[in-house]
């Protein structure tokens, strides 16, 4: 079929929106007409170059939702009609991950980066009949996607889909690492290192876990003000002086740090604001690295001494080690109830033909929380 889709040809060149024709979709496999998806920063490390894998031409997205149009064969749990949630992360519920309730760690997701579907083909063709690479297994900027049935979370038909499909990355990331990883108590005090979309989400992860302070730091008073907004108690600007940044937040804690730590910024600014997520933290607290670090950087600043003598903590988190065929139904319930604000993070719509502005807009920094491309 003919869909118009925004394809990425090369390293920081406009995104350019044509028709492309788009193959039915194949065994274990959903078609999916797209409604929403938002503009996520994996999106832009594809587009700016900073991923290891550089594939083009690629569409990207991976940020959506929609309404099922067409199964392929073996289907059983989606039907012509259903509303669904695209998720990047498959889960198969078979693998050893999936079986020990870390179906965000799936086998299947050792070939997200590859450009291709599950069985090794392309699903996106341009006019001439060249293969155009997947992103994700989702390709969201297009009309129309075919993604694994593994990719789908269903929803009810009444909930707006221009709002939920944000539970499909970001969202998810960054409330599911303050809810799921950290599981904040009454009282427990975080500090939320960059204020874009995921860590906005973490705010409100906080906020809705209890947390007694929740420090945002962010280098735009933009970010802040935000934060604020979602439940940060207090606020720090980020000048490029760590130690001024340190010492605001130990006179926020009365000199303890606080229990916990998210890092949500990663690539150029990471030894920054890794550096300020450690400091952060208390003698014996969690330091969570959410942002995607640069492929090739293999260091951190990190003093060893530090780590041992106060017995901090490091890890790495993924997706917000959410259950996410579980998760997401549960977010769906607390936005109905108004305990999740999704309208305020979606600081803009645009329409597809927006997209390279909308990418121009991320990468201002201090503009936007998300923005969400609504599908006619």
């Amino acid at each position: 079929m003919r869909m118009k889709a925004a394809v990425l040809y090369g390293t920081r060149q406009p995104l350019v929106v044509e028709e492309v024709e788009l193959d039915p979709p194949q065994t274990g496999e959903v078609l999916v007409k797209m409604v929403a998806t938002g503009i996520c920063h994996s999106d832009l490390h594809r587009y700016t170059g900073d991923a290891q894998s550089q594939l083009f031409p690629i569409v990207l997205g991976h940020e959506g939702a929609g309404i099922v149009q067409e199964v392929g064969e073996g289907v059983t749990r989606f039907k012509p009609g259903d509303h669904v949630v695209l998720t990047f992360l498959p889960s198969c519920g078979k693998c050893r991950w999936c079986h020990i309730g870390h179906p965000n760690k799936c086998d299947l997701g050792a070939h997200l980066r590859d450009g291709k579907m599950l069985d090794g083909t392309t699903r996106i063709h341009g006019s001439d009949g060249s293969d155009i690479y997947n992103f994700l297994f989702n390709s969201t900027f297009a009309e129309y996607s075919v993604a694994p049935e593994a990719s789908l979370v269903p929803v009810p038909e009444h909930v707006p889909l221009e709002k939920v499909c944000l539970f499909g990355c970001g969202f998810t990331t960054g409330f599911g690492t303050a809810t799921n990883k950290l599981n904040i108590r009454p009282g427990e005090t975080v500090t939320i290192v960059g204020c874009g979309g995921l860590g906005l989400a973490a705010t409100q992860g906080a906020n809705i876990s209890g947390a007694g302070k929740i420090i945002a730091v962010d280098i735009h008073p933009e970010k802040l003000e935000m934060a604020k907004k979602f439940g940060a108690t207090h606020t720090v600007q980020n000048k490029h002086n760590v130690d001024e940044v340190i010492e605001q937040i130990m006179d926020i804690t009365w000199g303890l740090g606080t229990d916990y730590s998210m890092e949500f910024v990663g690539f150029d600014q990471s030894d920054e604001t890794l550096d300020i997520a450690f400091k952060a933290i208390r003698k014996g607290g969690t330091m969570c690295m959410i942002g995607v670090g640069a492929h090739d950087k293999r260091t951190l600043p990190i003093d060893p001494f530090t780590l041992t003598i106060y017995r901090k903590k490091i890890t790495g988190v993924l997706f917000g080690e959410s259950q996410f065929q579980t998760d997401i139904p549960r977010y769906v319930s607390l936005f109905e109830q108004g305990q999740i604000n999704l309208d305020d993070m979606i600081t803009r719509e645009l329409s597809l033909e927006q997209i390279n502005e909308g990418f121009e807009a991320v990468l201002a920094g201090n503009k936007v929380a998300r923005q969400v491309i609504r599908y006619g």
